[in-house]
């Protein structure tokens, strides 16, 4: 048996646009962020999704919602789910802090360094793996589309062992649409060829 996620990240935000990180604080969808976000549900029309399932956070849930308008199925919203905290760094324009001398070891690589008071990757990549691993063993031989977020899931794929040089923003574009298969025989996730 398996359940079938399509990781998705959320339309683009006015932040996204200014390149502002959001972490956990929030900004609204654009109107190309919506325009997006109905074409991710267009994308999947044909595929049969049983469940929309997004963060908390505002921009997740307007994309979810928008979704929603379209495939016609129910939605809901897991707190596990949300950005990686990055501390500080939040509300902050991205060239503002590339000086950090910590920079690209928090943003790039996966490893237990953090912004000051903020998630390290390998603890976000953890917490994704446990809120959508309990959401696969709960929806046996179902298809979930996943509304979250870049850096999130960045840090799930590291954990996974696909580890990348890039950041959240060169690796994944607002509405991207990433298959994952979870097999309930060996308990394991397995990303679509």
């Amino acid at each position: 048996m398996k359940t079938t996620l399509f990781l998705a990240r959320h339309g683009q935000t006015k932040w996204n646009k200014v390149h502002r990180f959001q972490g956990q604080l929030d900004s609204n969808l654009t109107q190309e962020g919506q325009q997006q976000s109905e074409k991710l549900a267009l994308n999947l029309v044909t595929q049969q999704i049983d469940l929309i399932v997004s963060s908390t956070l505002g921009r997740s849930v307007d994309s979810a919602l928008i979704c929603q308008r379209i495939l016609n199925i129910p939605i809901a919203q897991v707190n596990e789910l949300n950005e990686r905290n990055l501390g500080p760094w939040q509300g902050q324009y991205i060239a503002d802090i590339k000086s950090d001398r910590n920079y690209h070891e928090i943003l790039h690589q996966f490893t237990e360094t953090s912004p000051l008071n903020g998630e390290s990757a390998v603890s976000c990549g953890s917490r994704i793996y446990q809120a959508l691993e309990a959401l696969a063993t709960s929806h046996f031989n179902k298809k979930i589309l996943v509304i979250f977020h870049g850096e999130a899931l960045r840090c799930f794929l590291a954990k996974l062992g696909h580890n990348s040089s890039g950041n959240a923003y060169e690796l994944f574009d607002n509405a991207c649409l990433l298959p994952l298969t979870y097999l309930h025989g060996d308990d394991s996730f397995q990303l679509a060829k």
